[in-house]
């Protein structure tokens, strides 16, 4: 028996399939691949996947990862993507397969983009200058529902603003897990500027020394 780590992409109509949805989703083309997979003992057997850090409603991801384990240790990789790949559905595309190298939890960021249409330049000006702030605090609610003060400031490790294109790299895989949209409502709220329509799509997840999780 062997781990396997799988990168897809989730894209198009897809950004609208919950993770919840996708826990049932991701089992049933693994079914219809055929995969020698393993399944956990006990009562309510299932097949075996671990997803690295579930992507929001509404964002497309580009670097999605999960972890499943084969009973046939000498299972070819370019079989098992070819596999998933002809049991997919629209949006969800397979690409490549490998051994794991990093542990799910040393996923410390995730890299987003935020794309824009046609806005005033000056509101580029305005978030720039807010995400130099050196404190940016609002309330977050946490997985029990309660509410607690977060400074997101020193969980930006980066961003770049340019014309349409917004890039933050934001803590990832932990108990201070950013959303992009927890930074953009802080900047509205505190700016005063309108809300406006924006897409977001996650194009990586990083270790704590900023390099990409494989």
């Amino acid at each position: 028996m062997k781990n396997v780590r799988i990168f897809y992409t989730k894209t198009g109509r897809m950004k609208f399939v919950s993770h919840l949805d996708m826990n049932r989703l991701i089992p049933r083309i693994i079914r219809r691949s055929g995969l020698p997979v393993w399944y956990t003992e006990g009562f309510n057997r299932h097949i075996y996947i671990n997803y690295a850090v579930p992507l929001s409603l509404g964002f497309e991801g580009f670097y999605e990862v999960m972890d499943i384990r084969l009973t046939d240790d000498a299972f070819p990789p370019d079989e098992l993507i070819r596999r998933l790949s002809a049991a997919s559905v629209p949006g969800l595309t397979f690409l490549r397969a490998a051994a794991p190298v990093h542990e799910t939890k040393d996923i410390a960021f995730a890299e987003y983009r935020l794309l824009f249409e046609e806005i005033d330049p000056t509101f580029f000006d305005d978030l720039r200058q807010f995400l130099m702030r050196e404190s940016i605090l609002v309330t977050k609610k946490g997985k029990k529902g309660k509410l607690r003060e977060l400074d997101l400031a020193p969980l930006i490790r980066k961003s770049e603003v340019r014309d349409g294109l917004v890039t933050l790299t934001l803590s990832a895989g932990n108990e201070n897990n950013v959303n992009p949209t927890l930074v953009m409502n802080a900047f509205f709220e505190q700016s005063g500027r309108s809300p406006v329509f924006y897409r977001v799509e996650r194009h990586l997840l990083l270790d704590g020394d900023g390099n990409p999780f494989i």
